[in-house]
């Protein structure tokens, strides 16, 4: 007999697209499903599209005040009755054998959790192109161990696409629900503490269409959103670090260690220490995590007296490291990233005097020239 799969929808103000999506699921060829949308508390004419969908293998469920997306999704995994639970955003597309082909992958392959490459659709259904900001290539990774895919998230970020996923319950039942703290991030945060526990396949198909917006939702390219996800970013690195297995963490870093035969507790935190030393987000160097790591380590002397003898990272070297200005977000991206925003910095002294400031000072209070100067970042408005 056929599998179970829990479908699950957190909705919210996607009146242009929910009925696609929800029919995109309905009609897969695989029929053995339930399907559960929670509607959370939308403003625009989602709740009366939803209601007149009709189809007894959906259930509909209506927030009386607004969760958001997270805790909507949490809400639904605590009402799935099936075998294999699969996360649709209420704006994506699944392709009509999506599910047949990855319950397959998932029974023929013994494994806990499959994904798929996916179409990148914009607003309108038009194919994404790539930017600046986002490569329609990134789901694009294939298959590798776990430790292999630690070792991607360490160097490039989540390569993994949501809606694309159809997980076993045991999994869920095992690590638990998604982490309410991550709002930007909240699957990379979860695919961290599964993939330190399970393997997984990744499908050498299209299975999907996944929409990205320019802006107004949480996939937009937002000067919010960037930054949300540049400290989300950052803790999920070093949550990784924290958990992950002493097996899977030498099986994927071990090509970059200091010392190749590092194996104890001590020389694995070592190694972690000075890999994150190195970590970039966007380019940008920052190595407030691998000081954070240090300082609230609970034998630190002697990980001090390793870190000099067998690691050549001297008392020095720390002073050193504690005495640099971090890089502060998210001045370094935006002006960074923009050759005019540097020109513009460059031929307005003043602004070079308060963005100085408020890099001395790490302070995230605006005067009114940086307020002018990121009002302008991010609009783009400028002048040759």
């Amino acid at each position: 007999m056929e599998k179970l799969v829990s479908v699950i929808i957190a909705s919210y103000n996607h009146e242009k697209y929910i009925e696609a999506t929800i029919k995109s699921v309905l009609n897969q060829t695989y029929q053995n499903i339930e399907l559960i949308v929670q509607d959370d508390c939308s403003t625009d004419n989602s709740v009366d599209i939803l209601k007149k969908i009709k189809d007894k293998r959906l259930k509909k469920v209506y927030s009386k005040k607004n969760k958001g997306t997270v805790r909507t999704f949490n809400d639904l995994l605590s009402m799935c009755h099936g075998d294999y639970i699969a996360i649709l955003g209420s704006d994506d597309l699944w392709y009509p054998d999506k599910l047949a082909k990855q319950v397959k992958c998932l029974e023929e392959n013994h494994v806990e959790a499959v994904f798929s490459m996916a179409d990148i659709i914009d607003e309108y259904g038009n194919l994404y192109e790539d930017d600046a900001n986002f490569s329609t290539d990134i789901f694009k990774d294939g298959n590798m161990s776990q430790g292999k895919r630690m070792r991607l998230f360490y160097e490039c970020g989540n390569h993994l696409c949501h809606p694309s996923s159809l997980i076993s319950k045991k999994v869920f039942t095992d690590i638990g629900f998604y982490d309410c703290r991550y709002r930007q991030l909240h699957d990379f945060e979860y695919w961290v503490r599964m993939i330190n526990k399970y393997n997984v396949i990744v499908m050498d198909e299209k299975l999907l269409g996944y929409r990205r917006f320019s802006t107004g939702n949480l996939s937009g390219v937002t000067l919010n959103n960037t930054i949300r996800h540049i400290n989300e970013h950052h803790e999920i690195i070093k949550e990784m670090f924290e958990i992950i297995e002493d097996d899977i963490f030498i099986d994927g870093f071990k090509d970059l260690f200091v010392n190749k035969k590092s194996c104890t507790k001590d020389q694995l935190f070592c190694e972690k220490f000075l890999l994150l030393l190195n970590f970039n987000l966007f380019g940008v160097n920052n190595r407030q995590l691998a000081l954070t790591m240090l300082f609230s380590c609970d034998n630190s002397q002697k990980i001090i007296d390793m870190l000099e003898k067998q690691y050549h990272y001297t008392l020095n070297d720390l002073y050193k490291d504690t005495s640099e200005i971090q890089n502060l977000y998210p001045y370094d991206i935006e002006v960074n990233a923009k050759p005019w925003a540097r020109d513009l910095v460059k031929r307005n002294s003043e602004l070079e005097k308060e963005l100085n400031a408020v890099y001395l000072s790490k302070s995230w209070v605006l005067t009114k020239p940086l307020r002018k100067f990121m009002e302008v970042i991010k609009n783009g408005k400028h002048r040759n």
